[in-house]
């Protein structure tokens, strides 16, 4: 007899990928102010309360909803809305994705071909067995802490000492107005994951989803951290895509003057992966809402 494999750590890895995903482009947003990284601090506590709300939501609605009749109608409500919210983050993302190529990496090619490469490598990865996605994920969250972590570390050099220090703690209005973006693009998708484990495994567990969730939130933090101290909050607020103009004032030696084409992989991948993620989530969803509509209609006969 042969066990069943355990995806732990490759949920992990998936987890924090779907978070970076999006993030590490378009993050700190163009409505931060003097105080947005409280903000997006405000934001971590955010996400993980969503995602600690979702896992017995998750547990009780996708997995244990039994014969109940009001626990169908919510489980209905609930897969709808999963489905929904991730085909809609796919939808942000790809727009995304194809904003920064036309901005950034190649504006001189239609958006219809950078488009149609994305879509045509995401519906690869979706249609697959869900093990492609994991070990893929896997493989690239080693490169995302490394590429990171290094950027960070040749970045301390040139940050700015006004940009260090702290003058005074935001006020409350202050605070909620900087958490606000912060909050639909990454605290929101969070609670994506205990669905996602739920439809794929068949349980929940809080341990390796979470261990990915704060992984992916802790490299999300630090390219933030990266560009604040680089440019300053308002500067960094005027810019579309932060980090990419951050990365492209990084020099590494006299071989390796840019890390340009090691970020844009970065950015490549995250948005790659969420959007699978998001694809098959919304695909698993929608067999569960029909699964659970069979079992309604079902009922009344078992009844006699």
């Amino acid at each position: 007899m042969t066990a069943k494999p355990s995806y732990g750590k490759h949920l992990a890895c998936l987890a924090a990928v779907f978070i970076l995903g999006d993030s590490i482009m378009v993050l700190p947003p163009p409505e931060s102010g003097r105080y947005t990284f409280w903000g997006f601090l405000a934001a971590v506590a955010a996400a993980f309360l969503l995602f600690l709300a979702a896992l017995p939501l998750s547990n009780a609605l996708v997995l244990k909803s039994g014969k109940n009749i009001f626990l169908r109608a919510l489980s209905a409500l609930f897969l709808t809305a999963a489905a929904l919210y991730a085909f809609y983050n796919a939808g942000l993302l790809l727009k995304r994705y194809m904003n920064f190529v036309d901005k950034v990496l190649l504006p001189d090619t239609h958006k219809f071909f950078i488009a149609f490469i994305f879509l045509l490598i995401t519906a690869f990865l979706a249609t697959r067995r869900q093990e492609v996605i994991l070990k893929f994920s896997l493989i690239f969250v080693i490169i995302s802490v490394i590429t990171v972590l290094l950027f960070f570390l040749l970045s301390v050099k040139d940050f700015r000492q006004e940009n260090i220090a702290v003058y005074r703690l935001p006020s409350l209005s202050e605070l909620l107005h900087e958490a606000k973006p912060y909050f639909f693009a990454v605290s929101l998708p969070a609670a994506l994951i205990p669905v996602y484990e739920a439809l794929f495994t068949g349980k929940t567990r809080l341990g390796a989803p979470f261990a990915g969730l704060t992984t992916g939130l802790l490299l999300v933090s630090l390219c933030i951290v990266d560009c604040l101290l680089l440019f300053g909050a308002p500067f960094s607020a005027r810019l579309d895509f932060p980090l990419a103009s951050a990365v492209s004032t990084i020099t590494v030696g006299p071989l390796f003057t840019r890390m340009d084409g090691v970020v844009y992989c970065l950015f490549f991948g995250s948005a790659l992966i969420k959007t699978a993620f998001c694809m098959k989530l919304s695909f698993f969803a929608l067999s569960a809402l029909k699964s659970t509509f069979r079992k309604r209609k079902k009922q009344p006969s078992e009844d006699y």
